[in-house]
């Protein structure tokens, strides 16, 4: 029943049924010391990876930040503009996208659904 969209390095993503999508995000913001989480202005960027959120991408050249006196090396990837790293499968973040409706139904119809994303989730963390 669930069809793999993208299963990658940094990310995964299913089609748990139409209108329901399970995301599995395997990265954490790169923090650069003293809780320095640090976002880019318009950098150049390419497609992190075709069957991926559209806001994953990877850093097509080096991005020196003046404000903060750091240099993030090209090949680095972004997630919503801040360089991210791979993280610990205790770390990695679930996120359930619906479209409409989706997600709902009576109890039997939700049921499954839902056992099909806990499934998916209890599968990843082997």
């Amino acid at each position: 029943m669930v069809e793999i969209l993208a299963e990658t390095e940094y990310q995964d993503l299913y089609r748990i049924t139409d209108g329901v999508l399970l995301v599995v995000n395997k990265f954490k913001p790169i923090d650069y010391g003293e809780d320095k989480y640090v976002s880019l202005y318009d950098p150049k960027v390419k497609s992190y990876n075709k069957g991926c959120q559209k806001r994953l991408k990877i850093l097509k050249e080096d991005y020196y930040k003046q404000y903060d006196d750091i240099t993030v090396p090209k090949g680095t990837v972004l997630y919503y503009e801040r360089p991210v790293e791979l993280a610990d499968k205790s770390e990695w973040n679930y996120q359930v996208k619906t479209t409409g409706e989706s997600l709902s139904g009576d109890f039997d119809e939700v049921t499954e659904l839902l056992n099909e994303i806990l499934k998916k989730i209890n599968s990843n963390r082997e």
